[in-house]
């Protein structure tokens, strides 16, 4: 069933049979949100359900005040699940009751034992920067886009979402990074993924516009050289063309969260360059990011395709062989260790002291000794 618009109750007394009818369209949005989730992996974050809501037309980016404080009250009234709606992790709750579950130290050690000797079997040495080349760091406008496109990233690719203009910590954080590539013998490169919009297309310069100052200050001389530091930045999306392939919807209009529209000539900005190129390459019409999550599997072919552009599959590879050759050896050295320690406990000096220190002395040399 397709949802054209969310359900009003109307102000002022309401009926019953218009108090049903309502209650019948939100069950129609959550039936609709269910299968989004379903489709994506994960519940998007409040803020992401309005473009989502927007992306399929049923509001529009000037609706975002009212339709927010709609998910808001409808999630209050107990109407739309709460776990439909993903958590801001700057608002999470922090602090936890940290205790032992084990009723008495011989179990609790047991435990210990049993999740070192496995940690112990996944040894895994190697960085997976050791064979390769180019050093990417995935930089989106929105938190649910990276966790629509982790499924196709390897842990140890940099992420992050900067929701518009990245703060100062976070600009920090990057260059840092850079610089550490650098120091490795990495280039590094920046993959922007942002809306087919006049800023977001713009947005490749506005990154490059609030790196350089901090480059300065940090020493990072490859941000000082522009050509090169031009060079460090790409963006791979969202364009007009995988907009089409994909299926994603266009919105009419340029509409700003403040409900003004660029497109208008008495807008401020209207005649700003960037406005003006973008409005003679596309029109009075944009695409919001977060559309990606209307098909996922063409947002991770788009950031697969992108990736592999920059990552050695070879040097992928031979990552792999080496730390998998490292953890099978130190899988052999724990089932030594928890043979050992089966015989020790079937002779019960394991957790006696005394035993266990005359098995030592009677030839066990290798044991580390206890500590005084």
């Amino acid at each position: 069933m397709t949802i054209t618009a969310l359900p009003r109750m109307g102000s002022g007394r309401v009926s019953e049979a218009k108090r049903l009818q309502f209650h019948a369209g939100v069950r129609e949005v959550v039936a609709w949100m269910r299968r989004y989730v379903a489709q994506l992996g994960f519940a998007p974050v409040a803020r992401s359900w309005l473009y989502a809501l927007e992306s399929e037309g049923i509001i529009t980016k000037g609706d975002f005040t009212w339709a927010g404080k709609w998910l808001a009250d409808r999630r209050k009234e107990g109407l739309i699940p709460f776990e439909l709606v993903g958590a801001d992790s700057t608002r999470a709750l922090s602090g936890h009751d940290a205790h032992d579950k084990e009723e008495t130290p011989r179990e609790y050690i047991n435990r210990q034992l049993r999740v070192s000797l496995d940690l112990a079997k996944r040894y895994w040495p190697n960085s997976y920067w050791k064979n390769q080349k180019w050093f990417p760091i995935i930089w989106t406008e929105k938190r649910d886009l990276i966790k629509l496109f982790e499924p196709e990233l390897p842990q140890a690719v940099r992420r992050f979402a900067s929701k518009g203009q990245a703060d100062v910590n976070s600009r920090v954080a990057l260059i840092e990074e850079c610089i550490w590539a650098e120091s490795e013998g990495l280039y590094p490169v920046i993959l922007y993924c942002g809306d087919l919009d006049p800023m977001g297309v713009k947005m490749s310069d506005a990154i490059a516009e609030n790196l350089r100052p901090l480059a300065k200050v940090l020493g990072w001389e490859a941000g000082l050289d522009e050509m090169v530091f031009m060079n460090y930045i790409v963006r791979f999306g969202l364009n007009a063309e995988f907009v089409d392939n994909a299926g994603l919807l266009w919105i009419d209009g340029l509409e700003t969260s403040s409900g003004d529209n660029l497109a208008d000539p008495n807008h401020k900005h209207h005649q700003f360059p960037y406005v003006q190129d973008y409005l003679r390459e596309y029109g009075t019409k944009k695409v919001e990011a977060n559309a990606l999550i209307a098909n996922p599997t063409a947002a991770r072919a788009l950031m697969r395709e992108e990736l592999w552009q920059w990552l050695s599959p070879a040097g992928h590879n031979q990552w792999i062989k080496e730390n998998q050759a490292a953890s099978a050896e130190a899988a052999g050295h724990v089932d030594a260790i928890t043979r050992m320690l089966a015989m020790f406990d079937s002779v019960g000096a394991l957790y006696n002291p005394r035993r266990l220190e005359q098995a030592v002395n009677n030839g066990v040399k290798s044991l580390p000794p206890a500590p005084s």
